[in-house]
């Protein structure tokens, strides 16, 4: 039987022999199709707590099968195997890479990790899903975004607030906001968790703040120009890192953002993701974890009913219905590099007490998304 190969971005052939065989007798008879659905096998590479909220869901969705697992802690790797079902377990990444089988990857290490295990998944023809941020380093994002385009594969990053029900109305709602306040302010951060570690996951401002600063950056119709922040290190004197933030970002039509981000204790009332829009006639209020939404016109409230939250699920879905139907990334990674920008110019503006001009070197080649 021959291999079956699809065109990628940067016009690379895929070859996926799994993907071929399915192929090759869809195309044999003409009820195939209507019959019998492509379930993809995927991987998962970290085993630690993140990896979990994605395994659970992968586990019992019946759109994939968790085909292996892999953690450097190869024990770590068995239990979890067990625990999700799991055809196998491994501690070495390149027997993923090489199993012909797995058609997608899931990437949920630590994240000075993120860019070479991007690069080895893309290498290998796999399609990915990496947890946010996309990389710590602008170097880093592009190392991934390039892979991706040599590749051609489909990759996405784990900013999952966008597909929070109560997001995606807010987002329909008011279309061309002018004023924008959010903050993401969770408990405490222990110094000696890993990511407060500067290299290995870069502290709260970089490895959580980049979520609302995502959704800041999708609920705006033109792109951010520029950048102003204060804060510092007030609670993490052991650690090199940013752990408050307060940051206005200015956006190309003349929109601005307010925007606070720190392990301080979450706020009772708002809690720990809250956002506020006006855009001179309307206003919105998204609270208790962006999954309730209230909506302001004509000088009439409306509190619309608050969503479940639904964990990984609501963007693992998005992105498995991509892989499975030929669909574009639903997070690209493009975009993934740019909210790391946007936050790495906000840490920069911390440190030298100046204005970032998004427009300018380093940070203007990811601003720019493709079309």
């Amino acid at each position: 039987m021959g291999q079956c190969s699809f065109t990628g971005r940067a016009g690379k052939k895929l070859v996926r022999p799994r993907l071929a065989a399915f192929a090759a007798e869809a195309f044999a008879s003409p009820r195939f199709f209507m019959n019998t659905p492509i379930v993809p096998r995927v991987a998962l590479v970290g085993c630690g707590s993140y990896g979990a909220e994605h395994a659970k869901f992968l586990a019992t969705y019946a759109g994939v099968k968790l085909h292996a697992v892999a953690d450097l802690a190869a024990d770590r790797a068995e239990d979890f195997a067990k625990k999700y079902g799991a055809t196998y377990a491994t501690a070495d990444p390149s027997r993923i890479w090489a199993d012909r089988d797995i058609d997608a990857v899931w990437i949920c290490t630590q994240h000075h990790t993120h860019a070479p295990l991007a690069e080895a998944a893309a290498a290998a023809g796999k399609d990915f899903f990496l947890e946010k941020p996309l990389a710590l380093t602008l170097a880093d994002c592009d190392r991934i975004v390039a892979a991706v385009e040599r590749s051609g594969v489909t990759a996405a990053s784990g900013f999952k607030l966008r597909f929070f029900p109560a997001v995606i109305a807010a987002k329909a709602f008011l279309t061309k906001p002018t004023l924008t306040t959010a903050h993401v302010i969770d408990d405490h951060w222990l110094s000696e968790f890993w990511a407060n570690d500067p290299v290995q996951g870069g502290g709260n401002v970089l490895s959580q703040g980049c979520h609302i600063m995502d959704t800041v950056l999708y609920l705006h119709p033109t792109p951010p120009v520029r950048i102003y922040a204060a804060g510092g290190n007030r609670h993490h004197p052991t650690r090199d890192i940013v752990d408050v933030a307060a940051i206005t970002l200015t956006f190309a039509d003349g929109a601005v953002a307010n925007i606070a981000v720190g392990d301080v204790g979450v706020p009772p009332h708002a809690s720990k993701f809250a956002l506020q829009q006006s855009d001179g006639a309307r206003s919105l209020s998204l609270y208790n974890r962006l999954n309730s939404l209230m909506t302001r016109e004509d000088k009439q409230v409306t509190e619309h009913p608050a969503w479940p939250e639904d964990g990984a699920a609501v963007i693992d879905r998005a992105f498995i219905a991509a892989v499975a139907e030929g669909k574009p990334s639903p997070v690209s990674v493009h975009s993934a590099r740019r909210t790391t920008a946007v936050v790495l110019a906000a840490i920069e503006s911390i440190k030298t007490g100046r204005v970032v001009d998004l427009a300018a070197a380093p940070y203007a080649a990811a601003m720019a998304l493709p079309a």
